[in-house]
């Protein structure tokens, strides 16, 4: 995969990322407050659906007021097939879908024209209610009322309109049977208002027209008018709740940002530091109070890394110092046999013990980095196969064939260490038995309590030794060839499988004992 590498300076840190999460937090409600009412599309439609429930509240008190006054027949527009039928249902609500921009936005209303034809009686004896009726609900609603005759001539208001208005375009279609609804712009003088009437600062008003209709007849219409509100009202109408949603969230986003500072910036930094002295090789101390647990683990993990690194580097230096130690003697031998060879008067029985005591060393060095593989390997996680007694015996068997070996125990149980670990522990211990003069050795498993025993019946290591008998290169078989290193070996492996390796006292031989 190719990627792109940030320069560390563009890199933001924890705390600035936090500062933007907590930013976002207390501009969030907000937004999302102010976006759900900001355009004037949302204030415009709340308008008209207010005056579409009036108008058709107006219109059934009309249709109803003339029903019980007319005595002539009705003459007014007859409603389609179309209007009939959705007038027939039970319910038939009016969606508001009114739309504003600068193009959208009609002319301001054109003013009445005389009327030609004078109101029948009918209308004219209703006029009066309808007029008070709208001048008592303007009061509280603001709405403009006008009722139209058939004619679109105004026979009853709640302001001083007086004439007629059919050449008005949503007059003549509510006139023939809809129901309109458009946005018109103002003619009135614009000033400042107080900040109670921001509604007035509008610059266009919403008009709806709405038929009368009775036994299927348009016998007149409702012309109804406001200002819609806008967001400079909205906002000092719900001061309050702006005031305490600011309070909210700002407590909210403080307790946030605490919370994350307190388990999560802190811990990370303290992480960080503390990452910086393991790599400059300082001793860290624990950290008090990492927070979550997550990082709680992580730092403790970063902690047994940092011992692990130490306990590994100081394993090194030992390892290196005791294994340079060891290979001097060899390579001194070697090389003072090496120059007496060079000599040309050296007599052959001489020459042959010269060459036996260079095989014998190359011998050990052989050997001992055999043995130095096996450490380093040890040290490394070994595979996992499992493995029991059964299988071990005959590898033993076949590598030591001049001792006798014995196991018991739960030997059908599986050991609580991988085929590999099992051959090359057992393999130095029975090696150490061999060159230690025992007979038998007897390798026993306790599954009940995870414990293998190794017992051989040698000359044993005496109690002076055996504190120190499986430090690495430390032997009292040097002369014979030996390297110190098989329990050193062992107790690596055993370690790594998650176990521990003690050597019991014992007067007759030595007992191994490891735990798991």
């Amino acid at each position: 995969m190719y990627g792109v590498t940030v320069p560390d300076k563009w890199r933001p840190s924890l705390a600035l990322l936090i500062a933007c999460v907590v930013g976002l937090l207390l501009a969030l409600p907000f937004l999302a407050l102010v976006a759900a009412r900001t355009t004037s599309n949302q204030f415009v439609r709340e308008t008209e659906a207010n005056l579409h429930a009036q108008a058709a509240i107006y219109a059934t008190s009309f249709a109803q007021a003339y029903e019980a006054a007319a005595t002539a027949p009705l003459e007014g527009v007859r409603l389609s097939a179309a209007q009939r039928e959705r007038l027939a249902q039970d319910w038939h609500p009016i969606e508001a879908r009114l739309a504003v921009s600068n193009s959208t936005i009609l002319p301001p209303r054109p003013a009445p024209m005389a009327a030609t034809t004078p109101a029948a009686d009918a209308y004219v004896q209703i006029a009066k209610s309808l007029s008070d009726l709208a001048k008592q609900a303007q009061k509280t609603t603001l709405v403009g009322f006008l009722a139209l005759d058939e004619n679109g001539t105004i026979i009853a208001r709640s302001g001083t309109d007086a004439g007629n208005l059919g050449h008005i375009g949503e007059v003549r279609r509510a006139l023939n049977g809809d129901v309109v609804s458009v946005a018109r712009w103002r003619t009135e003088e614009y000033r400042n208002h107080s900040v109670r009437s921001l509604s007035r600062d509008t610059r266009f008003r919403v008009y709806v027209a709405h038929p009368v209709v009775v036994s299927d007849h348009v016998i007149g219409a409702i012309y109804l008018s406001r200002t819609p509100s806008n967001l400079n009202k909205y906002l000092f109408q719900q001061r309050h709740t702006f005031i305490w949603l600011a309070v909210g969230v700002l407590v909210a986003a403080s307790l946030i940002g605490v919370f994350m500072w307190r388990f999560l910036t802190r811990p990370v930094l303290q992480l960080q530091r503390q990452a910086q002295d393991i790599a400059a090789g300082k001793s860290e101390a624990q950290v008090s109070g990492y927070g979550v647990k997550e990082l709680a683990g992580l730092g403790q993990s970063l902690i047994d890394m940092g011992a692990t690194l130490r306990k590994n580097a100081a394993a090194l230096q030992t390892y290196t110092k005791h294994a340079t130690h060891e290979l001097k003697s060899p390579v001194t031998s070697i090389m003072g046999a090496a120059e007496l060879l060079e000599a040309p008067d050296i007599q052959d029985a001489r020459r042959t013990a010269l060459a036996a005591t260079v095989k014998a060393e190359a011998t050990r060095m052989d050997r001992l980095l055999d043995r130095m593989r096996e450490m380093a390997r040890g040290q490394n996680l070994l595979e996992t196969t499992p493995t029991d007694l059964k299988a071990v015996l005959p590898v033993l068997r076949t590598k030591f064939d001049d001792l006798h070996l014995e196991i018991g125990g739960d030997i059908d149980q599986p050991l609580p260490v991988s085929h590999e670990a099992a051959i090359i522990c057992f393999g130095h211990l029975v090696e150490n038995a061999a060159e230690h003069e025992a007979s038998t050795v007897r390798i026993t498993f306790d599954a009940a309590t995870s414990t293998i025993q190794v017992q051989d019946d040698g000359t044993g290591i005496s109690p002076a030794n055996i504190s120190k008998a499986a430090e690495p290169f430390f032997t009292t078989k040097r002369e014979s060839g030996g390297t110190g290193m098989g329990l050193a070996i062992c107790a690596e492996i055993i370690a790594q499988q998650g176990g521990r390796l003690d050597i019991l006292p014992c007067e007759d031989g030595t007992v191994i004992k490891m735990s798991f």
